[in-house]
């Protein structure tokens, strides 16, 4: 999943160009899940 950073819209998958497809922009940023990972501190 891909976030337009112009439009602010998801896309679920880029085609063969890396366009949004509501708005043209060619940036994203890649949506990563909302996860904590836990490191232990020595």
């Amino acid at each position: 999943m891909y976030k337009c950073i112009k439009c602010g819209k998801t896309v679920a998958k880029l085609g063969e160009k890396i366009r949004c497809p509501y708005c043209g922009y060619r940036i994203f940023t890649k949506l990563r899940p909302q996860i904590v990972k836990r490191v232990i501190a020595r």
